[in-house]
């Protein structure tokens, strides 16, 4: 079970660094997708959809797609930030959620479902979808999708915004985060060092007999 689990979290950070990759090959600016109209939400029919483990949201495509460790689970569009409020393409994560959220900075408009990437105001949330970036900064997503996916994430979820509709691949490198036999062991063999016995002190370094302590003034 425990080998399982590791293959799993080995495979989620392959994924992330082939993402990464991807994402400086792209460039930080992408032109805003046309006027596409809303699409369908999808989700894997083939086989049982697992922990979410990445979103990667494309500016280009104004599309959201959730990975597990296996691949793609769900699809849904998005409205991203209109022109002059454009989301920002980086990697992120998910700092915060409420299922209730009303914005602080535009008059209280409501936010169900948020899940914070920044706390300069990006974030995940249902909304309405126009068919184009029409937000001011956030990621709006359908309001049933929003809902399914806020049930499904934890905290620390990685979120990556990229310019153009990237997607993970799985890579594999001997270098890559293998694991050892003796893993559970800790120090490592090649960290634990003998142990040296302390240097006395220098009360105890004193002749028998002789006081060790200073005489206290009067």
């Amino acid at each position: 079970m425990n080998s399982k689990r590791q293959r799993a979290r080995l495979r989620s950070v392959h994924f992330a660094i082939a993402v990464l990759v991807a994402l400086t090959a792209a460039g930080s600016h992408a032109g805003a997708a046309g006027r596409r109209g809303e699409r369908a939400i999808e989700s894997i029919e083939s086989r049982p959809a697992g922990q979410p483990i990445m979103a990667i949201v494309s500016l280009q495509n104004q599309r959201i797609t959730v990975y597990d460790a296996q691949g793609w689970i769900l699809r849904a569009p998005v409205s991203s930030g209109q022109s002059g409020r454009e989301t920002s393409a980086g990697i992120f994560s998910v700092i915060e959620k409420d299922a209730d959220h009303h914005s602080n900075l535009y008059d209280d408009a409501s936010m169900p479902h948020m899940q914070r990437l920044t706390w300069s105001g990006i974030a995940l949330h249902g909304g309405n979808l126009p068919g184009y970036p029409a937000s001011h900064g956030c990621v709006r997503m359908p309001f049933e999708f929003a809902e399914q996916l806020f049930d499904m994430t934890q905290m620390g979820l990685r979120v990556i915004v990229a310019p153009t509709d990237v997607a993970p691949v799985e890579i594999d490198h001997p270098v890559l985060f293998q694991a050892k036999p003796d893993a559970g062991a800790w120090p490592p063999r090649g960290l634990r060092t003998r142990m040296r016995r302390p240097k006395r002190s220098r009360k105890s370094d004193a002749p028998p007999g002789r006081p060790t302590g200073s005489r206290s003034s009067p």
